[in-house]
């Protein structure tokens, strides 16, 4: 259809009279004129709150809400290759003056916890986690790396160790 239509001083026989020239006119303004916005995250603000898995020893589900942007608390929930179900939760602190990179954040982690394992080796223990994190750039993720020296409390008196590589997807920057 060659319908032409007449704007003021413009005449009807130009192409930007055609249907659709205005539309595509407009849209290359928007496209030059708008600024452009990387979506970016803060993972690591306070109230951020993430769920992932981990995998090692034990494997099993993560999550983390953060109290501040140097503290925050995790837990989990799996099993050891051992056949135990292991639940834990940490009192984490943050630093991010270990590490330097160009892109993102990395900071180092050490904290304090319980952990129980349930089955062959029932025991209450005190975990003691130090690790880092990558907190991407633009992403609402976390990719992190720990072990645990765990001290056997209950039950049985012990030394074990936990080590785990994991992620987690930051839910509050989902929308």
């Amino acid at each position: 259809m060659n319908t032409k239509f007449s704007f003021g001083k413009i005449p009807p026989e130009s192409p930007l009279c055609k249907r659709g020239a205005w539309g595509d006119l407009i849209l290359l303004l928007l496209l030059i004129s708008a600024p452009a916005h990387a979506i970016t995250s803060r993972v690591g603000s306070e109230q951020d709150l993430g769920f992932g898995v981990a995998m090692g020893q034990p494997f099993g589900v993560t999550a983390k809400y953060w109290l501040s942007s140097t503290t925050a608390v995790d837990g989990f929930m799996g099993y050891h290759f051992n056949s135990n179900f292991d639940v834990h939760a940490d009192y984490l602190w943050h630093t991010y003056s270990s590490f330097d990179v160009s892109r993102g954040r990395m900071p180092f982690y050490a904290g304090v916890g319980p952990r129980i394992n349930l089955g062959n080796d029932s025991h209450l223990g005190a975990r003691f986690p130090i690790g880092v994190s990558f907190l991407f750039p633009t992403d609402p993720l976390e990719a992190f790396v720990e072990i645990a020296p765990v001290l056997k409390l209950i039950t049985s008196i012990g030394f074990d160790m936990d080590g785990q590589v994991g992620i987690r997807l930051y839910i509050n920057y989902l929308r």
